[in-house]
């Protein structure tokens, strides 16, 4: 996946900071939302039948979001995504499944959650049917000692669906999430995810940050979650680097 530095004034960026936290977004994916929907439209303006289902997902998106609910994407959908063969492939890859705890995550965890004033923060790798935390801090027993949950308990399995931050401020209020059974058992009320995606497209998991209380992420933070995610995809993709030639030298 490509990225792009892109660089606004002072006063629009105020502008698409205060509009992205109405939408309960960053403003980067607001950016992203707002790119979409232009070439959305100069393609419908070419008479392009895929422009229209673009458009109709980002505004179907928008009210959501609106009217306090998570953008999830339908059940079908999601676990087409949670179960492509590609993003397992990658996921296996990296080697971090049911792997012993890593120094390196325990420090961008422990990061996240100081400089967030969060009380539980994780590096949350989602595979098909459960999530596994290569790293963990502040969740409750017996799943800190298990470094994985099932997916009923799980929020970053919808960030990684849709490949974007997930924001929630009170998941108790909203329509999707509130059945969530990480509410109850791991004590996440308030959440943000931020999607960990290769160089190929796929999210393999998230680096996350939950509260016990409702709160509102302000697009400060979120934009400090997603540098230090930064960090996390490049000590896995240090690890998938390593793991190349052992995987050839074992195949040979």
């Amino acid at each position: 996946m490509r990225a792009t530095t892109v660089r606004f004034g002072d006063d629009l960026w105020a502008l698409l900071e205060r509009e992205a936290a109405q939408q309960r977004i960053s403003a980067a994916q607001f950016v992203r939302d707002a790119t979409i929907m232009r070439v959305a439209f100069l393609a419908a303006r070419r008479g392009e039948p895929e422009a229209q289902a673009t458009i109709e997902q980002i505004a179907a998106a928008a009210l959501r979001r609106r009217e306090g609910s998570a953008p999830i994407a339908p059940l079908d959908a999601a676990t087409k995504v949670l179960r492509d063969p590609e993003r397992l492939a990658e996921l296996g890859a990296a080697g971090l499944l049911d792997a012993p705890p890593d120094e390196a995550f325990d420090r961008l965890a422990k990061l996240a959650a100081r400089v967030l004033h969060a009380p539980i923060a994780m590096v949350s790798l989602v595979d098909r049917d459960r999530q596994f935390f290569a790293s963990a801090v502040g969740l409750p027993e017996p799943w800190a000692s298990r470094r994985q949950t099932p997916l009923s308990h799980s929020f970053c399995r919808h960030a990684v669906v849709s490949g974007a931050p997930l924001i929630v401020n009170d998941a108790r209020e909203d329509p999707v999430l509130r059945d969530c059974c990480g509410i109850r058992d791991l004590g996440i009320v308030s959440y943000a995810g931020i999607p960990l995606i290769t160089a190929e497209g796929h999210a393999l998991g998230t680096l996350c940050v939950g509260d016990r209380e409702p709160r509102t992420w302000t697009s400060d933070q979120v934009r400090v979650l997603e540098d230090l995610a930064a960090s996390v995809m490049t000590e896995i993709a240090l690890r998938c680097e390593r793991a190349r030639p052992a995987a050839a030298a074992g195949a040979a």
